[in-house]
């Protein structure tokens, strides 16, 4: 399991991700906000402050961190 720390939009708190567990990454047309559904609640998700390119990398990073190719 590995857990990211991205910034809620409307509150400026830390909300913390489980990445296993994130199902999308899109930015609302309405707004432009960037939003973070997770598998484990079914309320649209999170409104967070972090471009998805930014959660993306993230994530990547820490999956490499993890599970480290191997030569």
């Amino acid at each position: 399991m590995a857990i990211i720390r991205l910034t809620s939009e409307r509150t400026n708190d830390y909300v913390w991700l489980n990445t296993d567990l994130i199902g999308h990454i899109y930015v609302s047309e309405k707004d432009g906000a960037t939003i973070v559904g997770v598998t484990s609640h079914n309320n649209g998700g999170f409104k967070v402050k972090e471009k998805p390119e930014e959660i993306v990398k993230r994530i990547e990073e820490i999956n490499s961190y993890y599970n480290p190719t191997k030569f």
